[in-house]
Order: C-alpha cells, then sequence, then structure tokens
C-alpha cells in the first residue's frame, strides 16, 4: 500500500493536507486510489487569517467503503517551529507533545489561531536556534493545524495529517514605502467554490453516475468560478517591486475502485480557462465507487467534493 515517510510533504502552497499514516510497504500504488482510511484534505475557513482570529476547520476523510461523516478527531495547533537542522514543513515535535491542544471534535472544529504565528512560523522569528520561514512562492507563511483520526473500523492505527492557516505577517525585508504599499495593497485569500461535477462517456454519450457501464472510460470535469482565480500582490525581493500574480488552480482525484488518468490536474496561472478534466476507468464489476474530488488555489485555499459512481 502506498505511505510517506515520516515527513513528507506535500506542497504547502497548494494547501494539500500532509499526511503522516503508518508506515506500510509502498508497491507503487497510485497517489489517487484509496485503499485504506485517509485524510484527503483539511480544509480552512477563512484560509488566510491574522494571529488571534478565529479559523474554522473540516475534514475530507475517506475509506474503501467511502466518505466518513463527521469523523472523530483530536484537533491542535502545531507549537514547535523547525530547528535548524530539520527539512520539511513541520518539525517532528508536532508528532507528538509539541503542539497547543485545542480539542476532540468530529468533523472539524473552530479555534484562535495563536498570537505568537508570526514568531514561530513567520518572518519575525528572533531565537537563534530557530529557522526564520521563508515565504513560498505566493509570498505566504503557514501555521499548522494537526488532526489525529480515529480509525471508525477501529482496525487500524489513527490517521494524522497536517492542514495549514495561512497567516497574516509583517512583510519581512522590504523598505518602509513598499511595505506600506503592500498592506495597502495586499488582499486575503478565500476558499475557492468546487461547482458540480459533470460527467460523459469518452467519445460522446450522457454518463449517468447510477448507471455506468462497466470498463467504461468517463471524462469528470471539475469546474470553480471565473473570480475562483484571485489576483493578489507579491513582494518581489530581487527587484524590489510589489508585483501582481494570479493563482494558479489544481485539482487532486481519489477513487475507491476503478483508476483515473491522472492524480491531478489543473490550470496555471496564466491559463484561463475555469475547468479542468480527467478520465477515470470504471471497475469491470457491478459495484458503487466513491470518487473525491479536492480543489485547491496557489494559496492554501481549498474545496471538495465526494461522488458515487455505480457501474452495472
Amino acid at each position: 500500500m502506498k505511505t510517506l515517510s515520516l515527513l513528507a510533504l506535500v506542497s504547502v502552497a497548494l494547501g494539500a493536507a500532509v499526511l503522516v499514516p503508518a508506515c506500510k510497504p509502498d508497491f507503487g500504488e497510485r497517489e489517487s486510489f484509496v485503499d485504506r482510511t485517509e485524510v484527503l484534505a483539511v480544509r480552512i475557513e477563512p484560509p488566510e487569517a491574522k494571529p488571534g482570529e478565529a479559523v474554522t476547520t473540516s475534514l475530507l476523510v475517506v475509506s474503501p467503503s467511502g466518505p466518513i461523516d463527521a469523523p472523530a478527531a483530536s484537533w491542535a495547533f502545531c507549537a514547535t517551529p523547525k530547528l535548524l537542522t530539520e527539512n520539511g514543513s513541520v518539525s517532528a515535535a508536532c508528532l507528538a507533545g509539541g503542539v497547543l491542544p485545542i480539542g476532540d471534535a468530529r468533523g472539524g472544529t473552530a479555534a484562535v489561531l495563536p498570537a505568537s504565528g508570526c514568531f514561530d512560523f513567520g518572518p519575525e522569528t528572533q531565537s537563534a536556534d530557530v529557522r526564520p520561514r521563508d515565504p513560498d512562492i505566493t509570498g505566504g507563511y503557514y501555521l499548522p493545524i494537526r488532526a489525529r483520526v480515529t480509525d471508525p473500523s477501529g482496525s487500524g492505527d489513527p490517521v494524522t495529517a497536517f492542514g495549514f492557516a495561512r497567516i497574516v505577517c509583517n512583510l519581512a525585508n522590504a523598505p518602509a514605502d513598499l511595505a506600506a504599499r503592500f498592506s495597502a495593497e495586499y488582499e486575503r485569500n478565500t476558499n475557492p467554490t468546487l461547482l458540480p461535477i459533470e460527467a460523459h462517456l469518452e467519445g460522446g454519450g450522457t454518463a449517468a453516475l447510477d448507471s455506468i457501464p462497466r470498463g467504461a472510460r468517463v471524462v469528470l470535469r471539475a469546474s470553480w468560478r471565473p473570480e475562483d482565480a484571485e489576483s493578489y500582490a507579491v513582494y518581489d525581493v530581487a527587484s524590489q517591486a510589489i508585483v501582481t500574480h494570479r493563482e494558479s488552480l489544481r485539482v487532486s482525484w481519489f477513487t475507491t475502485a476503478g483508476s483515473f488518468e491522472r492524480d491531478r490536474s489543473g490550470r496555471a496561472e496564466g491559463e484561463p480557462e475555469t475547468f479542468t478534466e480527467n478520465v477515470w476507468s470504471a471497475p469491470d464489476e457491478a459495484r458503487t465507487s466513491h470518487l473525491s474530488i479536492v480543489l485547491r488555489d496557489a494559496r492554501g485555499g481549498s474545496a471538495f467534493a465526494t461522488i458515487a459512481a455505480t457501474t452495472r
């Protein structure tokens, strides 16, 4: 079964949940194939906030039997910044006791971001033993939020995942006039909206999700609103200037049966299209497959949906 090393990390800039599952053999299975209980996304609303402001979280958790509604989870803020000797995006201490507990809740929780967020996880770190965080390519800093989800079947170990709240910090290493201009121009990120998934058979023809021919190749389209590709200001250190970028959007695809042609698809910053497509090969047996779609923008926002597809 697929696995990740202890701190193998998906790009924070794309807002992915970082999974830390128990160690299992890796036989080269696809990321998009769900063969055990997994946290596919940790959504934070709003996705960008100042330390001291409140956010709410929600989870997309699936098993081979389908999505798990309101799973029991223990929530905590990572409270330990990385040491100079650590790589990756999360300190190993955040897998153990180096956290600030939020509490237990089903499906999601509400909490106030710690006031020390920009010092622990942003550019304002002052301790010589702590690595100041560099911004990602969008100029962002992220505070990890840990979710430890209990396997409802009771047959597996808890699944630990991290979501990342983008935090609003002072602009580092910039002249005062540019810092003031950036503060005035920058608009915080909002979560994108995933529109209803569309489906048709490859080569033409309607694909009714409750009656898919066995072994059929189904084209699935994930769409979002034009305004979800937001423009945002970035301080370019090399040119000492404030520049404007546009968010890229990416979709991660997951299935409990059959297979996707690609694990991920999406649109780059310069592409104006508001959709992306993928081909799902239906299983060669009569059954219900559960498909999960996770939309992420470049600054950590996300949205997700699950659909059922029945082959006959």
